[in-house]
């Protein structure tokens, strides 16, 4: 793939605060974005909250106010759905385009948050991706020919 990172196809750092409410938190996924980074009052990524997410509450029969992003977050291992852990899958700027993918597809993301330390920076979605690979240039010919 090409030498694209994180930093050439992220977004702005769109994020749901910790304690944000479960009516506010469906607000914020009805938009653009199918997952947000759940960040604290410092900008601290501690998981991420997604459709998914929502869709386990609505299993559980919680209503809105029954859960907050923090109480349904995820931190993007799978073995951990349950139980947050303390270090959520995210990637730092120069992280390359094809760990991208490889980090999403292997554990089933639809978004990544992107730090510097732990702090928010910006978050990548597929569809970013997607929108990087229809722009030419994306995969250079010369590797195109290498492979047939």
């Amino acid at each position: 793939m090409a030498k694209l990172t994180a930093k050439d196809i992220m977004h702005p750092r769109a994020s749901v605060p910790a304690k944000e409410s479960g009516d506010g938190v469906v607000k914020r996924l009805t938009g653009y974005y199918p997952a947000l980074p759940v960040v604290t009052d410092d900008m601290e990524v501690i998981g991420t909250v997604s459709e998914v997410d929502i869709f386990d509450a609505i299993r559980e029969k919680r209503t809105v106010h029954e859960f907050s992003a923090e109480s349904i977050m995820s931190c993007g291992h799978a073995e951990h759905k349950q139980n947050v852990c303390k270090s959520p899958i995210t990637v730092i700027s120069d992280t390359p385009i094809n760990e991208i993918v490889d980090l999403m597809y292997d554990n089933d993301l639809s978004i990544l948050p992107v730090v510097d330390g732990k702090r928010l920076i910006g978050m990548i979605c597929r569809k970013n991706i997607i929108n990087a690979m229809a722009e030419k240039g994306f995969w250079p010919e010369e590797d195109f020919q290498k492979r047939v």
